[in-house]
């Protein structure tokens, strides 16, 4: 956990460079104050306030901006890992299982290679969004102008770093399955599995605060995917379930709760009580 979130501190420190120099240590305090709110907000939106409030030099939206460019990587590295595991593992499944049929498979696949493919295009060219908006709008081009600083170097280090980051809680799921008694699956067949879990949890709303049944409903609908009936069994879904518990407290509740230290200094609530 606590890699997982200085990789995540790195990459926001790194992309906030642009704007305004901060210490590791203030993003891994705005990281976890982020964490804090975006445990209670639907799809962790509050996850950009809770940050950018540490900063001085940089305007609101201008914070909110540079904070999407980060989430934008890790996502865009969620629906590559996903989509391997998607055409590897859960489409074919589904269509053993006569969920889907061949033919809905195909076009499936065929959208979803163009989407991932336009996305990341979109992301090395993130500039032409400020291209986008009619310069009539001044309030908002003056706030996606900050678009055009980031070169394909930046950009690129922090897609970077945000599979770095994928391959560690993919890693830490992969021990927790081990450590609950599941060893059967290769390093391969649980990355597969987990990417699936992954991308599954990360297309669905949620809040986060109030997801662990889901996310392990999610992990067992994979489960079942993955193995054969003759293979299922109550333990099984137990443990999977109790993994994805696991997993869900270590990487939202506990930073979550390390945030409710630092959220009282947050300059949105210093100007509250002034």
């Amino acid at each position: 956990m606590p890699i997982n979130w200085s990789l995540e501190a790195l990459k926001w420190k790194l992309l906030l460079k642009n704007k305004e120099e901060i210490s590791f240590g203030l993003s891994l305090k705005a990281i976890f104050s982020g964490a804090s709110i975006s445990a209670v907000s639907p799809n962790r939106t509050g996850d950009y306030f809770g940050r950018i409030f540490v900063l001085k030099g940089t305007k609101f939206w201008e914070g909110v901006f540079i904070t999407i460019i980060g989430s934008y990587a890790q996502t865009i590295t969620t629906l590559l890992f996903g989509g391997m595991a998607v055409f590897a593992f859960l489409t074919p499944a589904l269509v053993s299982n006569e969920n889907l049929d061949s033919s809905r498979l195909l076009i499936f696949q065929y959208t979803y290679v163009i989407l991932l493919s336009i996305f990341i295009l979109l992301y090395f060219r993130i500039s032409l969004i400020s291209k986008m908006i009619p310069p009539k709008w001044k309030r908002i081009h003056k706030y996606v102008n900050i678009f055009i600083n980031y070169k394909f170097n930046q950009l690129f280090t922090a897609l970077s770093i945000s599979i770095l980051r994928y391959i560690v809680f993919s890693f830490q799921f992969y021990l927790l399955l081990i450590a609950v008694g599941i060893n059967s699956f290769s390093p391969f067949e649980a990355l597969l599995f987990t990417s699936s879990v992954f991308l599954i949890n990360t297309i669905r709303p949620s809040i986060a605060l109030l997801e662990i049944g889901i996310r392990g409903s999610v992990a067992i609908f994979v489960l079942n995917l993955f193995l054969s009936e003759t293979e299922i069994n109550l333990y099984l879904e137990n443990a999977v379930l109790l993994a994805s518990s696991l997993l869900w407290l270590i990487n939202i509740i506990l930073p979550a709760i390390i945030g409710l230290f630092f959220i009282k200094d947050l300059r949105f609530f210093k100007s509250n009580n002034q």
